[in-house]
């Protein structure tokens, strides 16, 4: 297979640093700089400009850079398409996090094997979607292969195709103690002056909602870049709250979720590569058709 090394400079070319590298690859940023420097003095050739602000290819590493990802994507391939013959299914690969737990689909998968018994299902764990310098959202087909999700067009339009799975109301989450925590229902109306921390275009439904928001209502928006622990734990501590849906809400065990009457649903879908897989094409053409008997 091909020099594990290629993935450290993959990476720190697509992402100017060698920290963020570091950081997409799960390593210390001195093992990664060991790596790329290791491999620059073993072939000879400097692949990077280094400065305070970052790294560049030079012309040489721009042309390795290229030839890597080939190299890259046909060994992954090699190997995989050697793991299914050795497991004796073809893998799809369910991309799951803390916040994306994939409930709905994981759910289906016994009623789709039953349709593509050739077919495995391997769950990979993955970080923040919402993350640029990590997201797996603008390259599904390389670590993972679908993932469940809203959708924001601002954020991923057009690198992904979607499948539509269902649809889920709003919800504000607010701290136990919050006055409104023994709420059944929330209205526009009574979000009037409170504070709402809202990841910053989470999915185009939420964009809606902003919108709706912005008009003739006391409500102080707080835009988030991140949906993590960290939002929530601000949130409590200023007794705000966070607007949330589907499996994002009640995530921190000192909210609750409060289901907001808007008049707006937020549509939920199985997110897989402009140009899948024949495994992942049958995959989502079985779930197509779960889906359309459970309606």
């Amino acid at each position: 297979m091909y020099d594990r090394r290629l993935d450290a400079i993959v990476a720190a070319a697509s992402l100017g640093s060698f920290s963020r590298a570091a950081e997409r690859l799960c390593i210390s940023t001195p093992a990664l700089v060991k790596q790329v420097s290791g491999f620059e003095a073993e072939h000879g050739v400097t692949l990077f400009e280094r400065s305070h602000a970052g790294v560049r290819t030079t012309p040489a590493g721009a042309r390795l850079v290229e030839d890597a990802r080939e190299i890259i994507r046909r060994s992954e391939a090699a190997l995989r398409r050697a793991r299914e013959v050795d497991s004796g299914g073809e893998a799809v690969r369910l991309g799951v996090s803390l916040m994306c737990p994939g409930r709905n689909t994981l759910s289906m998968w016994p009623s789709v094997q039953q349709r593509e018994s050739g077919l495995r299902l391997e769950i990979v764990t993955v970080g923040d979607l919402y993350d640029p310098r990590t997201s797996v959202m603008t390259r599904l087909g390389e670590e993972v292969d679908v993932v469940q999700s809203s959708y924001s067009t601002f954020r991923w339009g057009g690198s992904c195709r979607l499948l539509p799975l269902f649809t889920t109301p709003f919800k504000i989450d607010v701290p136990r103690t919050h006055v409104l925590a023994d709420r059944k229902r929330l209205t526009l109306d009574d979000l009037d002056g409170m504070s709402i921390h809202i990841l910053r275009h989470g999915n185009d439904a939420t964009d809606q909602l902003c919108d709706l928001l912005a008009i003739d209502r006391d409500v102080r928006v707080i835009e988030a870049d991140s949906f993590d622990f960290a939002l929530f734990n601000e949130a409590e501590e200023r007794g705000d709250g966070v607007l949330t849906s589907g499996a994002w809400s009640e995530v921190h065990p000192g909210f609750v979720g409060i289901p907001l009457d808007c008049g707006i649903q937020v549509p939920c879908f199985l997110c897989y590569p402009p140009n899948p897989s024949p495994q992942v094409a049958r995959f989502v053409a079985a779930m197509e058709r779960v889906v359309a008997e459970q309606d």
